[in-house]
């Protein structure tokens, strides 16, 4: 900013819809990418039975963009008197973890260990959702097999899409998403419990992806929103923005 002036600044930053704010950002598991074709009905597609992800998605609260990062290799020798010199090689996808808010039915929980289980083929287990119904629930024989399955059997495309208001809706814009492929859950995070001040139950999860692809969203010109300071009647006075007289 230094150098620019505010009135300078306000105005390029207007041109360009206004800051970005880290509370906009919507998430999605695309199962169907990866889902092998069924044999007996050509193009459907086997999706496992998960529970229903739309209030998962809603409930996540806590996201991040994936970062680049890359292994470098150094080379030497080419001039006299130059020391090593670092170069890429290959790319790099870490790690990326998911926060999400827990509803009274853990739906959060019950979607990503129903996920995990089908990464292992483990069986999973109901009951009538009652105090007494979860006492007398038994474990499965402990001579149970887990055949683990295929990656495309159970991976997604996640997409991070990163939103911003427009006059229509709280998250009508998006200026860049990222599609993770082949991503499942390596880990899920314990969820403490302890008596004392009530606080909403979070869950992190974290997951592995083979790599990501990234999509520009093109600047959405819309009359009804204002993007300028005049245009949204303020005034700057003396540094100080405020209302027009």
């Amino acid at each position: 900013m230094a150098g620019y002036g505010l009135s300078n600044f306000m105005s390029k930053i207007g041109a360009k819809d206004g800051m970005s704010l880290t509370t906009n950002f919507d998430i999605e598991f695309d199962f169907l990418k990866y889902a092998p074709k069924d044999t007996k009905n050509q193009g459907a597609r086997k999706v496992p039975d998960f529970a229903d992800d739309g209030i998962v998605k809603m409930l996540c609260d806590e996201a991040q963009l994936p970062n680049v990062q890359s292994a470098v290799a150094q080379r030497s020798g080419r001039y006299l008197g130059e020391g090593p010199v670092s170069y890429p090689h290959t790319r790099i996808f870490t790690d990326l973890s998911l926060g999400f808010l827990m509803d009274a039915q853990m739906m959060p929980l019950k979607f990503f260990n129903s996920w995990y289980n089908h990464i292992f083929g483990e069986q999973e287990r109901t009951f009538d959702g009652s105090l007494a119904g979860a006492k007398a629930v038994q474990p499965f024989d402990a001579n149970r097999t887990n055949r683990l399955k295929y990656l495309d059997e159970y991976a997604c495309c996640l997409k991070i899409m990163k939103t911003e208001p427009d006059s229509a809706s709280p998250n009508g814009r998006c200026p860049v998403v990222y599609l993770l492929e082949k991503c499942y859950p390596y880990s899920i995070d314990t969820v403490p419990l302890a008596y004392g001040s009530s606080q909403i139950a979070r869950l992190t999860v974290n997951f592995y992806y083979s790599r990501h692809t990234v999509a520009y969203g093109n600047q959405i010109r819309n009359p009804e929103y204002k993007s300028s300071p005049i245009e949204t009647g303020m005034t700057l006075r003396d540094g100080t923005i405020e209302p027009s007289r």
